[in-house]
């Protein structure tokens, strides 16, 4: 059947809860029954309601999500591009990002300068998730305080004409000891999310820990790297342990053989830049299964996607989690000479300092 071409001026039309249209990829979704029962909530659906939500759904959501979640009937056709107006384009724009004009990487010195691009080019909710951190953020400002008391003791006189910074862990080499962290939804900051990072991962023979809090599924971003690389698993214990374990077996077909395990989050944190920031757009984390969302304390990302969390994992669910992973286990997020003692008598594999 030939595609039916639907004007700009036709769709804009269909714009309530009741009669709800939209267009991804120009493609013209009828999203009335879907949107009372969207993940994110209705009020997102209805804010791009007869206009382009491209923009919007390709910062969050993978390619081909919209096709498995709707039925082929929702799809009404095909976006006239001849018929876009200026009116249109402005009201299918995005207006959060202050600048969307990035310099060249080459000219970017220090993680200071991706910092302040960042600040100024980033929509933002990605910024107020990116940049925010627990309450009052006495924790963070320490940290840096911290880093900045480690100084460095040189050897002189050595030979360092020939030098290789080739290493090896957790039993993957890797051409330098750097290993990019677990950060959720990396998308917000690019459609090409976790995917982006994997590849530039693989291209430079460093290491990254894929985490479950990711943009794409496990698999979507292992098998956008053309060769063979080296990956880690970030893991957060699901309170429903049958989820987990499900993400386990999905792992280790992957090829992936080392687990990190954050446990310094029994619950979610309080990020109250991110919650102030309302969600101009529904985003999804596949692995958990969880969705932001806004309700009457906010708009939090950590909060709204972090129901799943188990908060009654204990050392003692080691046992299972060895059951369930045959390979490295690591611990992230310890945070007393205490708990590093109670892991080395666990025996497992390493620890991330918080």
């Amino acid at each position: 059947m030939a595609a039916r071409w639907i004007s700009s001026q036709e769709i804009a039309r269909h714009d309530t809860l009741e009669d709800c249209w939209l267009v991804v990829d120009n493609q013209v979704w009828d999203m009335s029954a879907f949107a009372p029962d969207h993940p994110g909530g209705v009020e997102i659906i209805l804010r791009f309601a007869g206009r382009d939500a491209t923009a919007a759904y390709n910062q969050i959501h993978s390619p081909d999500l919209i096709k498995k979640a709707l039925p082929p009937t929702q799809l009404i056709g095909q976006l006239d591009l001849s018929t876009i107006d200026k009116t249109w384009s402005q009201k299918s724009s995005l207006p959060s990002k202050s600048s969307s004009v990035r310099p060249p990487l080459s000219t970017i010195l220090s993680s200071h300068d991706f910092e302040e691009i960042a600040r100024h080019s980033l929509s933002k909710k990605a910024w107020a998730f990116y940049s925010s951190a627990g309450t009052d953020l006495i924790s963070v400002r320490n940290n840096s305080l911290f880093y900045q008391r480690i100084w460095m003791r040189p050897r002189l006189l050595r030979n360092v004409s020939t030098v290789s910074t080739q290493v090896t862990i957790l039993g993957a080499s890797f051409a330098l000891p750097v290993i990019a962290a677990p950060v959720a939804l990396a998308r917000l900051a690019n459609p090409c999310g976790e995917k982006g990072i994997a590849r530039g991962a693989a291209r430079t023979r460093t290491g990254y820990c894929i985490p479950i809090t990711a943009s794409y599924p496990a698999e979507e971003i292992i098998a956008s790297v053309n060769r063979d690389h080296p990956f880690f698993f970030q893991l957060y214990v699901n309170k429903n342990r049958a989820s987990s374990e499900d993400i386990l077996g999905r792992v280790w077909d992957l090829g992936i053989r080392t687990l990190f395990v954050t446990i310094d989050t029994p619950t979610p944190g309080k990020r109250e830049a991110d919650e102030r920031v309302r969600t101009e757009e529904s985003i999804a984390m596949p692995m958990t299964g969880t969705n932001a969302s806004q309700d009457a304390r906010g708009s939090g990302i950590t909060r709204t996607t972090g129901s799943f969390l188990d908060g009654a994992l204990s050392w003692d669910d080691l046992t299972w989690l060895r059951k369930h992973w045959q390979g490295r286990l690591v611990l992230k997020g310890v945070q007393s000479v205490e708990d590093a003692l109670l892991a080395m008598d666990a025996q497992v594999d390493g620890i991330v300092l918080r």
